[in-house]
C-alpha cells in the first residue's frame, strides 16, 4: 500500500507518520496550508500533478478537506480523511457525498447525522501521542494548581441580540440555560426550528437593510461557543478564587483577575509541559460536540496529566470514569472535586497513571490508524 498524506498546519501530524512507519506502510508527505477548504488557491493543481506522477492507492488527511476530494474523485484514488473538529468548517458537503470518501469522524452521532444524508461516514475515536509526548518532562520548579488549555469563546452573541425583542431574546437565553446545565446531553440544533430562524432574520433582515441574516447551522454554532465561554469563564472565576489557575489562550477576559494570563501554547513544544507540570489540568468541551471525546482529552491523559473535566457521553465506552480521570457534573461540583484532588495528592497520582496507562494500551495512533486503513477498505 502506498499513501499520500496531505498535511497542513494540524495536531496529530506526528504521530500519524509514526504510525505509517510503525506498520511499514510505504507514504509520501505534500504539505499545503489552504486560506480557505473551499477556495482553490493553487492546491487542485498541485495534488492533480502529485497523483500522475505516481500511483497511490490512498490520500490521507487530518479533517476533511473538498478539494482534495474533488480531485481524488476525479483521479479516482481513495480519499479517507480523520475529523477531530465539531462541527466540519465548510459551508457546502455536497463533495462529502463523493464515492471516493471515507471520513471518519471522532464523534458517534455527528457521524451518524453524516451518514444518514449518503456520505459515507464511520466513526473512530481519536488517539494520544504518547511517544511525541514522552520526550518532555515536568517542571519541578513551574508548577500550578489548576491549567486549562484553550479558547474563552467570546463570541459576538449580545450583537445578534440587539435587534430581537424581549421575547426572542430571553427564549435564546433560556435555552442557553437550559444547555448549559445538562452534560453529556445535547438538544441546542433540535430548538432552533425554522419557524425560530425565520422570525429572528426577519429582525436581522429590518435592523440591517436586508443585508444580515444567519442560518441555522450559524446560529447553532454561535450559541454553542457562547455556552461554552460562559462556561470556562464561571469555571476560571470560580476556582481561581481560592486556588493557582493559569490560563494559556490568547484570550483575555478583565473580569478573570486572578487567573494568570500565560498566552498562546505550541501544541508540540510547549503543550506536554503544561500537562506534566499541572496538578489539574481542565477539559471543558465545545458543547457543539454532542458525545465524542475531545482531543484534549488524549493529549492529557497521553502526558500522564491528572484530568478534570465534564461528561461526554462516549466517555464510559472507552474509559473507566473515576480510574482514568475524573468528571464533573456541575460548576459546584468542579469546584468541590478540584479541591478534594489538590488535597490528595497520592489518589491524584494514581488516577493520572491509570489514565496514561489505558491510552497507552489501547489509544495510540498506530492502533487507531490500522483500525481506520480496515474500515477503509
Amino acid at each position: 500500500m502506498k499513501i499520500l498524506f496531505y498535511q497542513w498546519h494540524s495536531f496529530m501530524n506526528e504521530g500519524v507518520e509514526r504510525a505509517w512507519k510503525q506498520l511499514g506502510i510505504e507514504y509520501d508527505t505534500l504539505f499545503y496550508q489552504q486560506s480557505d477548504w473551499e477556495v482553490d488557491d493553487g492546491i487542485v493543481d498541485l495534488l492533480e500533478k502529485k497523483l500522475k506522477q505516481k500511483k497511490y492507492d490512498m490520500v490521507f488527511s487530518i479533517n476533511y478537506a473538498p478539494l482534495v476530494s474533488m480531485v481524488c474523485e476525479g483521479e479516482q484514488v481513495r480519499y479517507v480523511s480523520w475529523v477531530y473538529d465539531a462541527p466540519i468548517h465548510i459551508r457546502n458537503i455536497e463533495t462529502m457525498k463523493n464515492s471516493c470518501n471515507r471520513i471518519f469522524f471522532f464523534d458517534r452521532i455527528q457521524a451518524e447525522e453524516y451518514k444518514k444524508q449518503g456520505i459515507a461516514a464511520y466513526h473512530m475515536p481519536l488517539a494520544a501521542d504518547v511517544e511525541t509526548f514522552s520526550r518532555y518532562t515536568a517542571k519541578c520548579d513551574d508548577q500550578t494548581d489548576i491549567s486549562l488549555v484553550g479558547k474563552l469563546y467570546q463570541t459576538e452573541y449580545q450583537y445578534y441580540m440587539g435587534p430581537l425583542n424581549t421575547y426572542q431574546r430571553g427564549y435564546l437565553d433560556g435555552i442557553l440555560q437550559a444547555q448549559m446545565k445538562v452534560y453529556g446531553g445535547y438538544f441546542l440544533g433540535d430548538l432552533l426550528d425554522d419557524a425560530l430562524l425565520q422570525e429572528l432574520n426577519a429582525c436581522y433582515q429590518k435592523a440591517s437593510n436586508g443585508e444580515v441574516a444567519v442560518t441555522k447551522a450559524e446560529l447553532e454554532y454561535m450559541m454553542a461557543c457562547e455556552i461554552t465561554g460562559r462556561e470556562r469563564y464561571l469555571a476560571l472565576a470560580v476556582l481561581s478564587s481560592h486556588h493557582a489557575v493559569r490560563l494559556y489562550s490568547t484570550d483575555k477576559d478583565a473580569r478573570l483577575d486572578k487567573v494568570e494570563y500565560m498566552g498562546y501554547a505550541d501544541y508540540y513544544k510547549q503543550m506536554p509541559e503544561i500537562f506534566k507540570s499541572s496538578r489539574i489540568n481542565l477539559n471543558i468541551s465545545l458543547k457543539i460536540i454532542q458525545s465524542g471525546i475531545p482531543l484534549r482529552v488524549f493529549d492529557i491523559l497521553g502526558c500522564g496529566g491528572f484530568l478534570l473535566t465534564n461528561f461526554q457521553a462516549e466517555m464510559p465506552e472507552y474509559f473507566t470514569i473515576g480510574d482514568d480521570f475524573v468528571v464533573y457534573e456541575s460548576i459546584e461540583d468542579l469546584y468541590a472535586k478540584a479541591d478534594f484532588y489538590l488535597r490528595n495528592e497520592s489518589e491524584r497520582n494514581r488516577i493520572a497513571r491509570h489514565g496514561f496507562e489505558t491510552v497507552q494500551k489501547y489509544y495510540t495512533f498506530r492502533q487507531q490508524i490500522e483500525k481506520i486503513i480496515r474500515a477503509a477498505e
